[in-house]
């Protein structure tokens, strides 16, 4: 089967269990706020509470503070957003979507700017990180 042909599946198939865990947590983020849509700002939030995995060593490292003042990303839908990361898997040749494939959905829009952490940067920390380097 051809990596490109294994991302085809439901999203679902797809999340790593971290992953899965994030769009979780960020779902619970829209309701505590009250929201009946989950945005990258929800996103960026599960991101926080997971405190852990790919995306979070990636931002740590780019010298981002998830854990200070709570951090806007995108007003972005969730769903364009998971396209978005589906999109990164694929074109880094990975067969799943994880966590820093969610990041660099959200680095597509106003997330970047809002974090200050630019696309390719990001996406080259990525590899960094899965490959056991800039730990």
């Amino acid at each position: 089967m051809r990596k490109t042909t294994a991302l085809r599946k439901p999203l679902e198939r797809l999340l790593t269990t971290r992953a899965r865990r994030v769009l979780d947590l960020a779902a619970q983020e829209a309701r505590a706020e009250g929201h009946d849509r989950v945005t990258g700002d929800h996103l960026l939030a599960g991101l926080a509470r997971l405190d852990e995995g790919v995306a979070v060593i990636t931002l740590r490292t780019l010298g981002v503070d998830l854990r200070g003042e709570r951090a806007t990303a995108s007003g972005e839908d969730i769903d364009r957003l998971t396209e978005l990361a589906r999109r990164e898997a694929a074109s880094l040749g990975h067969r799943y979507v994880g966590t820093e494939h969610l990041l660099l959905g959200l680095l597509h829009g106003d997330g970047a700017e809002a974090l200050g952490v630019g696309l390719s940067r990001a996406r080259e920390q990525v590899v960094e990180v899965l490959h056991g380097h800039g730990l």
